[in-house]
């Protein structure tokens, strides 16, 4: 019998071994600092918690933009291509050298050695290779950026963005205004899904192929090629062409980071004005460095102002249980996506809010998303409650029969975790 405790039991047995290699230990540090100094919502934050906060934020974007396999070769070992076991045409393999050893293996987005275990990200590589400090070797690495002797990916990343969000006010107009948009349009208003949410979350539609109409709006605006907002489609009979990625009839909500710019969308296909919307979304992001998409939360705080914004933050299951409960006035929710045990994603949602509520309901017959990440809190457990839904429907469930009253309800009797699990 599926029980509270042995599901946990289970999740902390088989995730931590799993994901151990990959935890980021100095992201989890800067938590439990910033935590350990902070004061509950309602009141400001000491500026240099926001000063702190802030210079994360830099240092992960300078390691977006950073290639670690370019700083690698111009500043240690000379790199060759080799078989690997990950299937990945951009890693490579050189001679580590803080042991000496073949064996370190290099990519866009880290480094680490085999023997001696070195590793981290390209600011980590510059700075244990030239003996300075972290924060100097980030400084050195942004001006060799900015002055051109290192190429990066910065051009890469401000190239998507800009393509991103032509593509989404093109998806925004098309579902605001024009004709094609229509069984959008009549959908989001059989469920009550106002103007001021469509505008809030930058709702799109793209159409059904086989009319490209994005390819045509972008190389209209000076693109050449919009490669890589197009995807290949093979007809009945074998006939290939390329078409709209995001094409196919999709309602679109853009996936945004702090500072607005879009780096993909969650997309569910549109059928008939009475689809559903609570299930079939899935995520299609487009982002040169994956080390942004770990860092994206739905919707994503603005930084400085919405630190600790929330005193009870409600984690959701899916982008549009978001959506359809600021549709109702609840705005303290947020999805983490797939990747909810990230500890940088962690560190955003905790700079987000002063604790946090999972839904869960009394047959597990829904994700329990507490149970994903709870092994990663440490000191934090005590910021994590639980809140009872619906076994079918959950939150929307409980949102459709009760209302905006009954999610505030229930997310104001959630009991604290390990109350929850009987400690």
């Amino acid at each position: 019998m599926l029980t509270r405790r042995n599901l946990f039991k289970s999740v902390v047995t088989f995730g931590l071994s799993a994901l151990a290699p990959w935890l980021d230990r100095p992201a989890l540090s800067a938590v439990e600092n910033v935590r350990q100094r902070c004061e509950p919502a309602g009141a400001d934050p000491p500026t240099e918690l926001q000063r702190h906060l802030l210079e994360l934020e830099y240092l992960e974007n300078l390691k977006d933009d950073l290639d670690c396999a370019e700083v690698v070769a111009r500043f240690g070992p000379s790199l060759k291509r080799g078989p690997w076991m990950d299937a990945d045409p951009l890693r490579r393999i050189g001679h580590c050298p803080f042991c000496g050893e073949v064996g370190l293996h290099v990519g866009p987005e880290s480094f680490r050695c085999k023997w001696c275990e070195a590793e981290g990200s390209a600011i980590e590589f510059h700075s244990r290779v030239h003996g300075i400090s972290h924060g100097a070797a980030a400084a050195r690495l942004d001006a060799l950026l900015n002055d051109g002797p290192l190429r990066g990916r910065r051009c890469e990343n401000e190239h998507a963005a800009r393509i991103l969000e032509d593509a989404q006010g093109f998806y925004q107009d098309l579902l605001r205004e024009k004709p094609e948009g229509a069984i959008a349009r009549q959908c989001l208003a059989e469920q009550g899904v106002t103007q001021s949410t469509i505008e809030r979350f930058r709702l799109g539609y793209a159409p059904p192929e086989p009319d490209d109409l994005l390819s045509r709006h972008l190389i209209a605006a000076g693109y050449v090629v919009p490669k890589l907002l197009q995807r290949l489609h093979v007809n009945e009979d074998g006939e290939q062409r390329m078409v709209d990625r995001y094409g196919g009839g999709n309602l679109l909500i853009p996936i945004c980071d702090s500072e607005g710019r879009s780096w993909g969308f969650v997309k569910k296909p549109i059928t008939s004005p009475q689809s559903s919307l609570s299930v079939g979304w899935t995520e299609d992001t487009l982002s040169v460095s994956e080390r942004r998409l770990r860092r994206l939360i739905f919707p994503h705080p603005a930084w400085p102002e919405d630190f600790n914004r929330h005193q009870r933050l409600l984690v959701a299951e899916t982008p549009w249980e978001v959506v359809a409960l600021h549709n109702a006035g609840i705005e303290n929710v947020v999805c983490l996506f797939d990747s909810a045990t990230d500890p940088v994603r962690l560190r955003t949602l905790l700079a987000f809010g002063w604790d946090f509520a999972c839904a869960f309901d009394a047959k597990g017959g829904r994700p329990a998303t507490a149970f994903r990440f709870v092994e990663r809190l440490e000191g934090e457990m005590r910021r994590l409650f639980v809140m009872e839904v619906p076994s079918r429907g959950g939150l929307l469930a409980l949102l459709q029969s009760g209302g905006h009253q009954a999610v505030q309800d229930a997310m104001t009797q959630a009991i604290p975790f390990h109350q929850w699990m009987g400690e």
